[in-house]
């Protein structure tokens, strides 16, 4: 499988000047502090409708599926719009399901399934909503947040 890592980047270091070539002034731009401190606290992934991923996939923050993921995903929100789909391993504090889900999920806090949705597979969770018309299946385990309970096994 392959490892996709997401993270922010952090803009260019300017250290030359620019020149205006309209009155052949120079203008000074000063370099940004070298030890820079780059917040990933809210880097995002979108696979878009169509696109086809097989892999596993890291994120900071939020991973949001329009198309289809054959693999694993970590990270601290994944959205399953409409049109997404997911086969593999989800391990994520809030996930949020419009499309279909399935594999092993360990859901931390809350599994919110919405009225075209559906997830199938072992699944672990905090706390669960589900609309009308939402699908459920498979092996269901309540996540107490008081005792770790067994995760995925390889």
């Amino acid at each position: 499988m392959s490892f996709l890592n997401i993270k922010n980047k952090a803009e260019p270091k300017y250290t030359e000047p620019l020149y205006n070539h309209f009155n052949e002034n120079v203008i000074e731009v000063k370099p940004k502090a070298e030890k820079e401190i780059v917040d990933n606290s809210n880097s995002s992934l979108m696979i878009g409708e169509g696109v086809i991923l097989t892999g596993t996939i890291k994120a900071d923050h939020e991973v949001t599926i329009k198309g289809t993921i054959d693999g694993d995903v970590e990270c601290n929100i994944v959205t399953i719009n409409k049109t997404g789909n997911i086969k593999g391993n989800i391990k994520t504090n809030t996930m949020i399901v419009e499309g279909n889900a399935k594999g092993e999920l360990n859901v931390n806090e809350v599994l919110n399934i919405k009225s075209e949705g559906s997830v199938n597979g072992k699944i672990f969770y905090g706390e669960i909503q589900i609309e009308k018309g939402g699908k459920l299946s498979g092996e269901i385990n309540h996540r107490d947040k008081n005792n770790k309970q067994e995760e995925f096994k390889d």
